[in-house]
């Protein structure tokens, strides 16, 4: 199977979600009882899947449509193929610093873990993943809420291993996880971090970590606790060496679209944090021809007018881009040609 950096794509796979909303659509919706079924969209190398969240305030905006966005590709407009919302199944890595500074958190979102995962959909998967200098697998994917559950209690008593904390490279672990189980039919893949965002790279730098997450198509969201959730600004004309630069979740949050956000009580903001991924839009368009492989495609998702009138506040936010792969580049020149 070949992918296209920072999309979902299958050459021969499916995009499938459960019609919950009248704005989810695809070329396989027919007739009135479209409804009653799933809407399947069978994906090319050449489709870009971006899931975006329109936020208004404080709030998400929901019950838009299709026809409501508007996405550009290096500034030319795109037509969207396949529309989506919160029917979408989700893959989460729930990615928990294990630092001594962090398990006292843990223990407390441990403590309402059950309640909130039990909102949960059965099509939808979680995992833990723990780490301090080191990242291990707590508990693979899977949609049994007692068992994320137990998972979180055992972490909230990991020992840390070694000294210092790496943040980049825990969440380059967790991206290639999601990756390595990416599935044929369209997920929405998140990685929600708990951290207080104290770590530095050793070698991994911020653009590898933002190009893993582009590969698997993973969102990025963060609750940082502590005091300074914020890594130590460098003096001015101070010159950083990229390979030991302090890591930092907020940066690489907004890169993916996601967020990142300070909390002095993280476990009440674990199920806001999930219902925010739940509820973005997904949206499917053909790639481009021209593209050079491994060139780097600005994406921009806009409201279309008529809904900036009926939300003229609100912000969109999506991933920033993707690279291109050499079979999407061929793909889509191919398709071009035989028009």
């Amino acid at each position: 199977m070949c992918f296209i950096v920072s999309l979902a794509i299958w050459s021969t796979g499916a995009y499938s979600a459960l019609p919950e909303t009248p704005g989810e659509s695809g070329p396989h919706q027919q007739g009135a009882g479209a409804q009653a079924q799933t809407p399947t969209y069978r994906a090319s190398v050449t489709d870009v899947q971006v899931d975006a969240a329109v936020i208004d305030g404080r709030r998400q905006v929901d019950g838009l449509t299709q026809q409501d966005f508007v996405i550009l590709d290096e500034n030319r407009p795109q037509q969207i193929v396949y529309f989506g919302h919160s029917s979408v199944p989700l893959e989460v890595v729930l990615l928990l610093d294990v630092s001594g500074s962090v398990q006292k958190y843990l223990r407390d979102i441990a403590a309402i873990a059950g309640s909130v995962l039990r909102k949960l959909t059965p099509q939808d998967q979680v995992a833990v993943m723990v780490f301090s200098r080191d990242t291990w697998i707590e508990q693979s994917l899977t949609n049994n809420p007692d068992e994320i559950a137990q998972a979180i209690e055992q972490a909230s008593h990991e020992q840390p291993f070694g000294s210092g904390t790496r943040i980049n490279a825990a969440i380059l672990s967790a991206s290639k996880f999601l990756e390595r189980n990416r599935q044929a039919t369209v997920q929405r893949r998140a990685i929600l971090i708990v951290t207080d965002n104290d770590g530095m790279s050793y070698g991994v730098r911020h653009d590898d970590v933002l190009r893993s997450l582009y590969t698997a198509d993973v969102l990025l969201n963060a609750i940082v606790v502590g005091r300074h959730p914020h890594p130590p600004v460098a003096r001015p004309g101070a010159v950083i060496n990229p390979d030991f630069a302090f890591d930092d979740v907020y940066p690489l949050a907004a890169a993916t679209g996601g967020q990142a956000i300070a909390a002095s009580k993280p476990e009440q903001k674990l199920a806001e944090v999930l219902e925010r991924i739940r509820n973005r839009y997904s949206l499917v368009y053909h790639a481009p021809s021209g593209a050079q492989p491994g060139a780097y495609r600005h994406i921009r998702v806009e409201l279309s007018e008529t809904a900036r009138r009926k939300h003229p506040h609100a912000e969109v936010n999506a991933r920033d881009g993707y690279y291109v792969n050499r079979e999407e580049a061929k793909s889509a020149n191919e398709q071009q040609r035989s028009r």
